[in-house]
Order: C-alpha cells, then sequence, then structure tokens
C-alpha cells in the first residue's frame, strides 16, 4: 500500500508546493495574456496563451532568456515566412525550405530554445495569411510578445522565486542523488550485486541536474545575485568531481577480477562510506536551509585511520598481488578516499 501511494505521490511536499506555485503562475500568465490579446483586437489571442505558457520558467532570469531568444526567434520566424511567401507562394515545397531555414539560422546563432519556435511561426504566416503577408505576420508576432511580456512581468513579480535559491535547491537534489549512487557502487563493491537499471537511472537524473546547476550558476553570476547565494563557487567543481569520483569507483567494482586482496580494508571502508554518506545528507539538508555549522569530524578521523591502513597494506601486498589488481585496488580506495575529501572542502566552502 505504501508503495502504491509513493508512486502515485512521488515528491515531497516542499516539490509539491513548488510544483503548485509554477502551475498558478503559468495560468495567470496564461489568462491575462488572452484577456489583453482579446482587448488589443487581435485575430487568434491564444497564440498570446501559447507564448506565456511556454515561455515560463522557474526562476525570472531563465524565463527572461528564454524570452528574449523566442522573441528573437519569433521575428526570425516572420521574416522568413514573409519572404517565402513573396517569392515561392504557399505551397509544400516552400514550406518545408521556410521551416528549414528558420531552424538553421537559429541553431547557426545559438538560439536552439526558439529553433522550433521560429520554424512554428514561418509555417502559420506561410500557410494562415489571408491578406497581406506583412499584417498577418506583424500580428502573429505582437500576439507571440504580448505572452512572452505577460509571462515575464507574472514571473517578477508573481512569487518571484531567484536563481539563487534555485540553485540552492538543485544542488540540494544532486548531493541526494550522488549519496544514492555512491551507495549503489559501495554495496556493489562489498556484495558483489549491481542493479544496472537503478544505476542508469540515478546518472540520467545526476547528469540531467548537474546541466540545470551549470545554466542556474551562470544566471546567478550575470543577475549577481552571489550575497544570495553565500556558497563559493569552488562548489560547482567539487560536485563535478564527485561525479566523476564515483563513476571511476562503478567502473573499477564492475571489471574487477576475483582476488584475496578484495577482501582488505572491508570495516575500514564500511566506516568510510557510512561517513561519507551522513556527509551527503548533510550537505544536502544544509545547503538547502542556509545551514553552515556542518561537522566533519567523525569523516575527517576515519579518512585518517584509512589512508594509514592503506599505506601499510600497500607495503605489504605490492610484491605479492598481480599488477592490474593491485592497481584497481588502490585505485578503487583512493578514489573512495577522495570523495570524502572533496566532502570536505565543500563543507568548508559552504
Amino acid at each position: 500500500m505504501l508503495s502504491l501511494l509513493h508512486r502515485i505521490f512521488p515528491h515531497s511536499i516542499s516539490e509539491t508546493s513548488l510544483f503548485a506555485k509554477t502551475s498558478f503562475k503559468i495560468a495567470v500568465a496564461a489568462t491575462l495574456s488572452f484577456i489583453l490579446a482579446e482587448w488589443s483586437q487581435l485575430e487568434y489571442p491564444f497564440y498570446a496563451v501559447i507564448a506565456a505558457v511556454i515561455v515560463m520558467s522557474s526562476t525570472s532570469g531563465s524565463t527572461l532568456k528564454l524570452g528574449i531568444q523566442r522573441i528573437i526567434g519569433t521575428f526570425i520566424g516572420v521574416i522568413i515566412g514573409i519572404l517565402f511567401t513573396i517569392s515561392c507562394g504557399a505551397n509544400p515545397y516552400s514550406l518545408g525550405a521556410s521551416i528549414f531555414t528558420a531552424m538553421f539560422f537559429c541553431s547557426y546563432w545559438k538560439l536552439n530554445e526558439a529553433a522550433k519556435l521560429a520554424a512554428y511561426v514561418s509555417a502559420i504566416v506561410l500557410l494562415n495569411h489571408d491578406r497581406s503577408p506583412w499584417l498577418y505576420a506583424l500580428e502573429r508576432f505582437l500576439e507571440t510578445f504580448i505572452g512572452i511580456g505577460i509571462a515575464l512581468l507574472v514571473n517578477q513579480w508573481l512569487m518571484p522565486s531567484h536563481a539563487a535559491q534555485e540553485l540552492r535547491r538543485y544542488l540540494s537534489k544532486a548531493l541526494i542523488k550522488l549519496e544514492q549512487f555512491y551507495q549503489l557502487v559501495m554495496n556493489c563493491y562489498q556484495t558483489g550485486t549491481y542493479d544496472r537499471t537503478v544505476a542508469n537511472e540515478y546518472k540520467i537524473e545526476i547528469i540531467d541536474l548537474l546541466l540545470k546547476i551549470r545554466e542556474l550558476w551562470k544566471e546567478v553570476k550575470q543577475a549577481h545575485q552571489n550575497e544570495l547565494l553565500h556558497i563559493d563557487p569552488a562548489w560547482e567543481f567539487l560536485l563535478r568531481r564527485v561525479w566523476e569520483h564515483v563513476l571511476t569507483m562503478e567502473h573499477i567494482v564492475l571489471v574487477r577480477q576475483p582476488h584475496p586482496i578484495w577482501q582488505e580494508l572491508t570495516l575500514s571502508m564500511q566506516q568510510l562510506a557510512c561517513e561519507s554518506s551522513a556527509i551527503f545528507h548533510n550537505l544536502a539538508k544544509a545547503v538547502k536551509i542556509h545551514q553552515t555549522d556542518v561537522s566533519v569530524i567523525a569523516l575527517e578521523s576515519v579518512l585518517t585511520e584509512t589512508t594509514d591502513n592503506l599505506q601499510q597494506l600497500q607495503i605489504i601486498r605490492e610484491m605479492t598481488s598481480t599488477t592490474d589488481e593491485l592497481l584497481r585496488f588502490f585505485t578503487f580506495f583512493y578514489t573512495v578516499e577522495e570523495v570524502g575529501r572533496k566532502l570536505q572542502r565543500m563543507v568548508d566552502t559552504l
């Protein structure tokens, strides 16, 4: 029963409230866009509604970025649609050529978010005009401009969400997912079993989160919101390094060969994995609620003990193990150690 409820309601209360807030803002923007477009006596006010819906994003900065790109994309689509209408008329060949041209130029100028919209606008200008293509194109541009403008205003003034706040939320989610992936790999090290399906799901989610985090870092810098963030920019690098280290750990445990050396230091590594997981969770909580006092004393103690044991083990085993397996063994453990070190640095720069 609990499993079924979790599938139906998989998100936390805070995430659900965020979804509700975004949905409400989109609904308000769409309604206001329709009202303004009708008041302006534009022929197709639903184009303003469409523009408001597709441009709304989680933060005002990202909405502005998307809005500017889509305004430019709309302008490109309008111009290309008019040119093909005048020169070639409305036919399947000119339709295909106008869509190709609109998408090509948007992609060429790195307006990736606007490419499909430009193609769509060029197509409706080409196929739907029943009078002057210039007048028809102007009205479509105005409708789209109204929708985008309303979305920008709503996102700026109605329950605004700053990039710094969103960045903290995404950093927290990334740390939680990284910890889950980390534990999956450590479980494989201890038991030899590995759920690749679950691992691939974690990887996809982590990659998506890291991409979003990179966009939000840029937005924070562009909007000069560092004073709202209070997190060292080194976090972006450290988080990616932790991700890369866990991927290295995964590769090693999947290609390792049976050998007694892998049974060494099991207890120390279990303690290190346990303390690292605790720091993952503490950091995820701290970064979300602006907390700065995260203790790493236990992790430091385990790291020191494990490092000493590793050095002693290397001296003993160096001449008795095969070169390949010895390399895998120590690479894995030094990588696990590096995850702990990176988490320490993240705490220090919190």
